[in-house]
């Protein structure tokens, strides 16, 4: 299958539909958290920078990574207050997988997450700015191989989380040597279900103890006798 046929299908050139409001949630409440990059393979970088807030803002910046033969970048910023959390990357190079990207981000609010791409292509294939969840991509590499691509990856974590990846990079597969980088990642708690309005009860008239119910008249017409 052509590289063109195959992203096609994944979506990762179509527009997404918008994403839906949930009338029926209040605000989140749980922890949140971002990272801008990490990566584990025979290249390892942890998660950089790394936040975590359950109720105040959080927020870090860095300019550049450790020094390593795989990611290169010029800044990473995340942010995380509770119920959301943003991560971004400016200037992206992965040379071994042929990606590139002016500007890398990803957001989760209660329970609701997106990704947006600005300039990013790999191959020389441009990638959508606002991929569908979960677009996946294979393209060949020279040199390299097969490397596979998750736009907006989105995981629905067990305790009710939600974790959007702008990009998840895999490459070396093919050769026993894996090799998996996570771009611009954020994760958030779930929106409260709001519990449906109950009307009030309405009242009832009591009887005080030891006392009978006074009787209710039932109108009637009485038979006349002579």
């Amino acid at each position: 299958m052509t590289l063109t046929a195959s992203v096609a299908i994944a979506g990762a050139i179509a527009v997404p539909a918008a994403l839906a409001a949930t009338a029926s949630a209040s605000p989140a409440t749980g922890t949140a958290s971002a990272f801008g990059v990490s990566a584990t393979g025979l290249v390892n970088i942890p998660q950089v920078p790394a936040v975590t807030s359950s109720s105040g803002a959080q927020n870090k910046s860095l300019a550049e990574l450790p020094p390593n033969p795989l990611v290169k970048l010029k800044v990473l910023h995340t942010s995380a207050a509770g119920a959301s959390s943003r991560a971004s990357v400016v200037d992206l190079k992965v040379v071994k997988a042929a990606l590139s990207a002016h500007l890398i981000t990803s957001k989760c609010v209660a329970g609701k997450g997106s990704s947006h791409l600005v300039k990013a292509s790999i191959a020389g294939h441009r990638l959508a700015a606002a991929a569908a969840p979960n677009s996946a991509i294979t393209v060949p590499v020279q040199g390299v191989g097969s490397v596979s691509v998750v736009l907006n990856k989105q995981t629905h974590n067990a305790d009710g989380s939600l974790t959007v990846t702008a990009v998840e990079v895999k490459l070396g597969l093919a050769t026993g040597q894996a090799q998996t980088i996570d771009i611009s990642s954020a994760t958030c708690a779930a929106a409260q279900a709001t519990p449906p309005h109950q009307p009030a009860p309405t009242p009832t008239q009591s009887t005080p103890p030891g006392q009978a119910p006074a009787p209710t008249p039932v109108p009637s017409d009485l038979p006349v006798t002579g």
